[in-house]
């Protein structure tokens, strides 16, 4: 973990200074590692100021808070903004905490980017979610960081807001990740030969693969899925999760979403002598398309919001655990593999 002499520095506009003050004092209070270059003007005295805003910003702190206005737009800190936003692209994480003081858009800064605000949040609170932020890293954790008993660890001592989430979205984005070539395969519809071969017409082998599927499905939304399991590890309303149930729930998430992609590999996989079995058998593999792109796409939304946690719980955010396991089929796709059943039967 790189080492910063600074947690936050701050970057504002003068006109500003009122409202940024209060917000200076309770991070101080907390014992948070401020640049404020309003306090440091002896060491700014004569020095390049291009170089000195690039160090500070890009080099000795962790965060540049961000306090977005009109005045800061019109004629303020440009030289500190183009250092942060530069870092930020570099870094592709979140380093850039931007504060709103009016609704005025900031150049080069992501109008999908959470922001804070001095009009609905007051200074302490602004300040305590710095401070959750800072936790995240001390714990050295993020959705990159490996799934070990020691970072497990170091997350559950350090205990940010939200840990229990992070954990969860980690172990989940890992997991997603090691599958991304198979998933990939599955949509270009291909598998390496497993030496399988079917002879007859598959009718038999087509209905024990839709038992399958179906049991597959079954269990993850009646056992694995329930509201009972996501409480015993994400924890009641106010009590804390268990690290270790998290881990395993999220593991479960990820081989639920192989066990289906595994289900259509075999479809692909097989050798069929009668062609009308192949196209059935085919089009019985795609009925894993709906569900595989519905877990894709909550990981993927999974990660987005991991990335902004403490913003979006600080603004009081609701975050929804949910695992979207609701199996359905494409009437179209129904339609069609009803079809080539028929004429197998033929």
């Amino acid at each position: 973990m790189d080492e910063y002499e600074f947690d936050v520095a701050l970057s504002y506009a003068g006109e500003d200074q009122h409202l940024v003050l209060p917000v200076v004092a309770c991070l101080k209070d907390l014992g948070v590692a401020l640049f404020h270059d309003k306090e440091r003007e002896a060491e700014k005295w004569g020095v390049d100021l291009v170089e000195y805003f690039s160090q500070a910003f890009t080099q000795r702190a962790r965060y540049v808070l961000l306090f977005s206005s009109q005045h800061y737009v019109d004629k303020w800190a440009r030289l500190q903004r183009r250092a942060a936003f530069g870092r930020a692209v570099e870094q592709h994480t979140e380093y850039v905490l931007p504060i709103r003081v009016d609704d005025t858009e900031v150049p080069g800064l992501s109008p999908t980017i959470a922001y804070l605000d001095l009009r609905v949040h007051d200074a302490g609170t602004i300040a305590d979610a710095v401070v959750q932020k800072l936790a995240q890293h001390r714990a050295e954790f993020t959705a990159r960081t490996p799934i070990t008993p020691k970072s497990v660890a170091a997350l559950a001592r350090e205990k940010p807001h939200g840990w229990e989430y992070l954990l969860y979205v980690t172990v989940v984005a890992q997991g997603l990740t090691e599958l991304e070539s198979k998933y990939w395969e599955h949509f270009l519809r291909y598998a390496p030969r497993n030496g399988m071969v079917e002879h007859g017409n598959g009718i038999d082998l087509i209905r024990d693969r839709n038992v399958l599927l179906s049991e597959i499905i079954k269990v993850a939304v009646d056992t694995v899925f329930t509201a009972d399991t996501q409480e015993a590890a994400f924890g009641r309303s106010g009590v804390p999760g268990d690290p270790d149930r998290i881990v395993h729930l999220g593991g479960l998430f990820v081989r639920t979403f192989d066990e289906i992609l595994e289900w259509a590999r075999e479809i692909h996989g097989t050798s069929y002598a009668s062609e009308p079995a192949r196209t059935a058998a085919r089009v019985q593999a795609r009925f894993a398309d709906q569900q595989l792109r519905a877990m894709h796409t909550v990981a993927q939304a999974l990660r987005e919001v991991a990335d902004t946690l403490v913003e979006r719980l600080t603004a009081g955010e609701h975050i929804d655990m949910t695992v979207p396991l609701v199996f359905e089929v494409d009437p179209a796709l129904e339609q069609e593999f009803k079809a080539a059943l028929d004429r197998l039967s033929r």
